[in-house]
């Protein structure tokens, strides 16, 4: 019995370290030179918003995404960027369907999406919210209005959120820990 736990831990350390070295790679990507765990784990909120964009619904999922979801990345920018590219040519902005998340995308979008709970302070839901909404692109202005607080505690919420998830990052993981 005690295996078995230690084996989930283990597992979910694993996890845990691939996430943020992603996370760190992504954070490099972004232009920070020698990004923090706290950069890292922002730009993994960010990068988890992306593949629920791309998921598709459910009546026409089974029919296109399953075909190109296991399509190479290369072979899905590339025909992302050649149908803008044909879009562009003919005069007019054009409305693409995303192409899938690439299953890699997916694992780490699951892993950052249990780490959210651990992000909420005294009042979790708003928390949360406030910090996937912000994740997701929503603008500050929209986020104020819907939650009846000011721009300042919209960051205050998004900045102690992140340090919350650092805090139990470092307690989870030795890597995390060596981490700024």
């Amino acid at each position: 019995m005690v295996e078995g736990v230690k084996a989930i831990e283990g597992r979910e350390s694993l996890r845990i370290e691939a996430a943020v070295a992603e996370g760190l790679q992504l954070a490099r990507q972004a232009g920070r030179e020698s990004p923090t765990l706290r950069d890292a784990v922002w730009e993994l909120l960010l990068e988890a918003a992306d593949p629920l964009r791309r998921l598709p619904n459910r009546e026409r999922g089974w029919l296109t995404a399953a075909a190109r979801a296991h399509w190479p990345d290369y072979v899905r920018n590339t025909a992302e960027e050649f149908a803008g590219a044909v879009g562009a040519e003919r005069g007019g902005p054009v409305r693409l369907r995303p192409t899938p998340a690439s299953a890699a995308a997916i694992d780490r979008m699951d892993t950052v999406l249990l780490w959210l709970p651990r992000a909420g302070g005294t009042n979790p839901r708003r928390d949360v919210a406030i910090l996937f909404g912000l994740a997701c692109g929503l603008r500050v202005a929209a986020l104020r209005q819907r939650f009846g607080c000011g721009r300042r505690t919209v960051y205050d919420v998004r900045d102690r959120g992140l340090a919350r998830i650092c805090g139990w990052l470092r307690e989870a993981s030795e890597v995390c820990r060596a981490l700024d």
